[in-house]
Order: structure tokens, then sequence, then C-alpha cells
């Protein structure tokens, strides 16, 4: 078959199109100021080249197979039932009204256009270009936000509940496909095809935290999130506190509703993607605070022949623990709690957990607050006194913080999800949270490239309980 293209007569006709349209506004073009000329230009190129999209899907449509489809769901010949049946879009450049061939199973009634499916037309009413501005838009403001800067750079008009629908119903599609690898994984199989692996150095970090979502049940509810990274092999000096330690990689980031356990599977995956289970990979280390769900489950989803596995409690929540004492038994804010505090960091960083709990021991707290205080924190440095081992971990350029990870939790989740008013139901958020990991882990294009708005199910509202105080509030999602 030879090359579909425009033939010499249409782009004559799209050609005068354009000088019929630049005609009748060249008056008012020239009367503007640069910014009215530029709105004027947005407006005659949604005339011009809306037409032109239709001439070049006509020309698609002329070429594209005319062979019955066979039916998705009985797997038997469609019948036509239309050679151009119309369908209109609202895209980038302009609407269009497109005809394709359709066809029906007359066993299940099942319908299909094998052309939407040729040109990865999704559900709805917009393009695949739209689709994604008004997705990425939506994962990064408030849908109402969204609306308003589609409207004022491309001069589109959508509602945010549209915008809504997208952007949570593409989120279905990346989670949907998160729960798949993470089901491989809990089978036992490889969850990532070769492709998707890419290992760059001997030194993994794995970091993990939790942040609180608003849900519809007026609850708080955690997602956690993580993010894996090389460590290494360049380093760079810290001014302030002159430590020198492994530079970090780009990350690959996670989040999830889940209980621990299944949140680690979902960990596990990201740890895979970045090279664990590899040859290159010899080292794991793991950097937290002290909660239990992070250290519980480590050696069950980290711990590999031939790895070594460190773990790290991050420095400046120990520091904080003591932080809580010094308060209790000297005064919250006095200089014998400052002095107190200080000389403990110092011993802490330099030699390790020993001092910590000589000083805790010598301690004398008055009154049962404080003697709790104490007491906690003996239990704490003492249950994480090898996670505490920081002149160690230093020496070996090892970082101390987990400054990544709380960065994490405020982009990925509290920057979207916790604006004032928001109220989401968990799949919704679930849905958003994976969207924005999926794009900083630098995942976006390679994701779009596989048109996932072929893939998107109907997002529909749902009915609120009572009406949103906030006029940034976000739609509720059924």
């Amino acid at each position: 078959m030879d090359r579909p293209e425009l033939s010499a007569a249409i782009i004559d006709e799209l050609g005068q199109l354009f000088v019929s349209v630049l005609k009748d506004n060249a008056a008012k073009l020239v009367e503007s100021d640069l910014d009215g000329m530029e709105q004027r230009v947005q407006d005659m190129e949604r005339t011009v080249f809306g037409r032109v999209v239709e001439q070049a899907v006509a020309v698609a449509a002329a070429t594209h197979s005319g062979d019955r489809p066979m039916c998705a769901h009985c797997h038997l010949p469609m019948r036509l039932i239309a050679k151009k049946r119309p369908r209109k879009l609202l895209g980038l450049v302009g609407g269009y009204t497109i005809f394709r061939p359709y066809f029906v199973c007359d066993s299940c009634h099942q319908s299909a256009a094998p052309l939407d499916e040729h040109l990865g037309i999704g559900a709805g009413a917009l393009s695949p270009g739209l689709e994604r501005v008004a997705c990425r838009l939506g994962i990064d403001d408030s849908f109402e936000d969204a609306a308003g800067a589609l409207q004022e750079t491309l001069r589109i008009e959508l509602p945010d509940e549209a915008i809504r629908r997208v952007a949570e119903g593409i989120g279905q599609v990346a989670e949907s496909e998160a729960r798949e690898t993470i089901a491989l994984a809990q089978g036992g199989q490889e969850p990532l095809p070769a492709a998707e692996v890419h290992p760059t150095s001997p030194v993994l970090l794995v970091e993990t935290d939790g942040a609180m979502v608003h849900e519809v049940d007026s609850k708080w509810h955690e997602v956690k999130s993580g993010l894996v990274a090389a460590l290494g092999p360049q380093t760079r000096r810290d001014k302030e506190t002159g430590r020198t330690t492994l530079v970090m990689g780009k990350p690959s980031y996670c989040a999830g509703f889940e209980r621990a356990e299944a949140f680690w599977y979902r960990l596990y995956v990201e740890a895979c993607r970045c090279g664990l289970g590899s040859k290159l990979v010899t080292m794991i280390l793991v950097l937290g605070d002290g909660a239990g769900w992070i250290w519980h489950h480590v050696p069950d989803f980290l711990e590999f022949d031939g790895v070594e596995v460190v773990e790290i409690v991050d420095f400046y929540h120990a520091c904080e623990h003591l932080a809580q004492v010094a308060g209790a038994v000297f005064g919250e804010g006095s200089a014998g709690a400052k002095v107190w505090l200080e000389g403990l960091r110092w011993s802490l960083e330099r030699k390790g957990v020993g001092p910590i709990l000589a000083a805790l021991a010598e301690l004398t707290p008055e009154g049962a607050e404080a003697t709790e205080e104490v007491r906690k924190a003996i239990g704490y440095f003492t249950e994480h006194a090898g996670r505490m081992d920081y002149p160690k971990f230093i020496a070996r350029q090892l970082p101390i913080g987990s400054g990544a990870i709380e960065s994490a939790c405020k982009t990925l989740i509290e920057e979207r999800e916790k604006g004032a008013g928001m109220r989401w139901t968990e799949q919704g958020a679930q849905s958003i949270a994976t969207l924005r990991a999926l794009h900083k882990s630098g995942r976006w294009a390679r994701f779009w490239k596989t048109h996932p708005q072929c893939r998107r199910p109907a997002v529909f509202p749902g009915k609120p309980s009572k009406p949103l105080a906030s006029a940034k509030s976000e739609k509720l999602a059924a």
C-alpha cells in the first residue's frame, strides 16, 4: 500500500482556509496588544488546525484495514453497521468531527471502532493529547486550579469534574499495572521485564515513611511513600556538617494506602527496578525512623545472598527523642535542656549509642511524665543501637539522614492531597499518588506511549454527605 498522505487538493483547500481566516481577523489582530494578538492567533489556530486534523484522520480512515474485527468478548466476527460513523472530539488545536467504520457483535452486542484504537482514542470526548495535558495539570494542582490553568494557557475550557475523571481514571490504569507487578512478586516471580530493570551502582538506598490524607469518612488515613535510588560512586561534602557522603542518583518512587506488608511488596518492586537481585548490587542501605513496620519487613524483602544490608535510623529522629527527654526532665526550652541536648547530639554522631544510654541512666527525673520519657528513650536507643552506629556509617560515607523520603512525602502526597478542605476516597487518592510517583520517577513519557487513555475506566462523581467549605475542595470520587 502506498504511504498515506494528504492530497495536493486537500492541502490547497486548507491553505485557502488559513488565508480566509487570517483575512477575517487581520484588522482586529493588529489593533490588539501582544497578549491580545497571541490570543486571537490561538483562536485562529483552532479553526484552521482542527480542520487539518479532521482531514488527516480521514486519510488514515481511508487507508486503514477494512477487515472485520473479531469481538474481544466472544471472539466472533463483528458486523459493519456504519462506514462513516461520526465522533466529536475536543483536542489541543481545535474541535474535531472524525468519521470511521463502526462494527457490532450480533452475539453479545458489543460495539467497536477499530480506527479509534489505531489512533489511540480512549473513552470520552477528549483527544489523547488534551487528555494527557489535563491529567498532568490534575495531578499537579487541585482540579479547579487545573481547569483554570488549561483555560489560561491553551484557552480550552474544561470543567474541573472532567479533569478529575481523566486524572483519576488514568491513575487507575497506572495503579492497576502497579498491582500486576506486585502480584507477580507475591507469587515469587520476577515482577518486571528485564528492559525495565536499570542497575547503575553497587549500593542501593531504600527509604520509606508515611503521611496522612483526609478521606471522605472524615478520618485521616496513612499513605506510605517509598523511594529507591542508587548511591555513589560520586561523593559530595556537606558544608554545614563537614561530612562526605555518597551522592544519591535519580530516585524511583512509590506510594500506597495498603498495610505495611502489602506496601513492602510495592517498595520491593521499585528496588527490583533499580537492580535489587542483580549481580551489580552488593549493598542495600535502609534509612528510616524508628517505626516498627519499617524494620520488621527488611529481612523478608531485601536480604539476598552476597548482599550486605545496612540499617540506619535517621539521625535527626534520634535527636528528636533526646529533645523530648531534655524538655521533660530539664524543662521545655530551658538552658539546662539545651546544654544537655547539644552535648549528647555531638556524642551520638561521633561516639554512637554508648554515651547516650549512659547519660539516660544517670538522669533522676521528677514526676511520672518525665520518668516515662526516659524509660521510652532507653528502650528506643537500646532497640536501635545497631542502627545508630553513626561513626561507622559516616566513616563509610553513608548518609545518616532520611531527608529524601521526608521530602518525598511532601512532594508526592501532601502538596497535592492535603490542601484545605480536600476530602478523598481511597481509590481517588491512590490514583493521583500513583501517577505523581510515576511522573517524579521519570517514567511519565514512557507510560503515555502505551496509550493508557484507551484503558481508562469511567470515573463518576459521588455524592458528598455535606457541602465542603473550601472553594478548592476536591470533587468526590465514587
